[in-house]
């Protein structure tokens, strides 16, 4: 073996390491993308749930006004609900309401929002 061909197998050596060391760097940042977006996923889900329960609680509550209410929700959520009287004809036998919660949780300010309209007596 003459002192050219050493020197190439030490580039070729190289170069395989360094291709290595990308492949290593490519697989644990798609292992690091997957585990966070499965956390993200179970926090979406938990806010979902619990938006959920209060918007249920806000029906039965059926405010007679517009109404706003804010606050911690445990487990580092905060809540907003919220309801606003849609107008309605002029003696009709029910009244309508728009409902809505909204869960924000995170530094990035995520939040989950869900609305429903419901109709109760005047």
């Amino acid at each position: 073996m003459s002192r050219h061909d050493s020197g190439f197998i030490l580039l070729e050596t190289l170069v395989a390491f360094v291709i290595a060391a990308l492949a290593v760097a490519v697989l644990y940042r798609a292992a690091f993308d997957g585990a966070a977006g499965v956390a993200i996923g179970g926090r979406e889900a938990a806010a979902v749930e619990r938006a959920q329960s209060r918007l249920a609680a806000l029906a039965a509550f059926a405010p007679r006004g517009h109404y706003v209410r804010t606050g911690q929700d445990g487990g580092g959520f905060r809540y907003r609900e919220e309801a606003a009287p849609l107008p309605v004809a002029k003696g009709a036998p029910l009244r309508a309401l728009r409902l809505s919660v909204s869960e924000r949780w995170g530094r990035a300010g995520r939040t989950v929002t869900l609305v429903t309209i419901r109709v109760a007596p005047p």
